[in-house]
């Protein structure tokens, strides 16, 4: 039985809504921005004054809830159209990479982050005192952590000229840095919050900051490890096993751990498990020792179908 034919797999990307199927917390993040944006337009300057970023009100009035409201608001109907339209290009494949949860958690991160960096350096813009508000920082790093999955894909400039993506970002944050470092008077572009998006982006490939595996680090149990097997002669019947093993890697180290042959059924049930978490938090969360599962699972669908033909 393949991954698509599991019972729970079906159910997890049944659905025509717009809100289900493939990206869901992608989807709910724009309705979230379309609907901030209409409610600016509906109550107009207040709305913004009550959720936009300002250095001088986090700093020295500590509301730092508008580090995060900020990004939920847009300027006019472009603002909101490009950095939509980025997000939906490379979130969708993000979050089926990482799963809902840490992509929720990236994107919220990523956004605190990028207006926070902004609110640092507007005390040496040359017109300081100014407002943030916007989604392009979350989505800056969004588009960085895609750029060093896929540093070949190609992006339509203007939806004319087809550019890789590795080029298409160094030139865009090569400008965003240049303009930061001499700001020009009345440029209402918040280059800074590019940068720290792309930086937070950047360090949470490399560093592995997902929110999953964080939790694990923080509770610190011990783990059980798996070992392919290598056939072995029973001392009772002269048959040999294959399989992989069950060893707690707690155990002292001056004696062998005990280990027991994994009948097909506890593997296949571990299996199904893995199977459950990839389509709940996608495969970017499994551990070393998950990985080693699939990969011992495929070897062994390989000798089945191998032994048919």
């Amino acid at each position: 039985m393949g991954i698509y034919d599991r019972e729970y797999y079906r159910d997890a990307s049944r659905g025509s809504g717009w809100l289900s199927g493939a990206a869901p917390a992608c989807k709910v993040i724009i309705a979230i921005n379309v609907a901030c944006f209409f409610a600016q337009k509906l109550v107009g300057p207040d709305f913004n004054s009550w959720f936009q970023d300002n250095a001088d009100l986090v700093f020295h009035k500590f509301q730092i809830w508008r580090l995060l409201t900020s990004t939920f608001l847009h300027a006019d109907p472009f603002h909101i159209i490009f950095n939509m339209l980025f997000l939906w290009m490379v979130g969708r494949e993000m979050e089926s990479f990482y799963g809902s949860r840490d992509f929720v958690a990236l994107y919220i991160s990523a956004a605190i982050v990028s207006s926070l960096t902004w609110a640092v350096f507007d005390p040496f813009d040359s017109s300081p005192g100014n407002n943030a508000i916007g989604a392009s920082g979350a989505v800056m790093a969004i588009v960085v952590l895609y750029t060093m999955y896929y540093p070949r894909r190609e992006i339509l400039v203007m939806f004319i000229f087809p550019v890789e993506m590795w080029l298409f970002l160094v030139i865009y944050l090569g400008y965003n840095f240049l303009q930061m470092l001499a700001p020009q008077q009345g440029d209402n572009v918040g280059y800074s919050a590019h940068i720290g998006g792309a930086v937070f982006g950047y360090l949470y490939k490399v560093g592995d900051l997902r929110l999953s595996r964080l939790e694990k680090m923080m509770k610190r149990r011990p783990r059980l490890r798996i070992v392919t097997g290598e056939p072995r002669e029973s001392s009772s019947s002269g048959r040999s096993s294959l399989g992989p093993t069950w060893s707690s890697n707690s155990a002292a180290a001056t004696r062998p751990a005990p280990t027991a042959v994994i009948s097909e059924e506890q593997f296949d049930e571990i299996f199904d498990q893995i199977l459950v978490k990839i389509a709940r938090d996608g495969k970017g969360s499994l551990t070393d020792e998950e990985n080693r599962v699939l990969e011992e699972a495929s070897r062994r669908a390989r000798n089945k179908r191998s032994e048919r033909i």
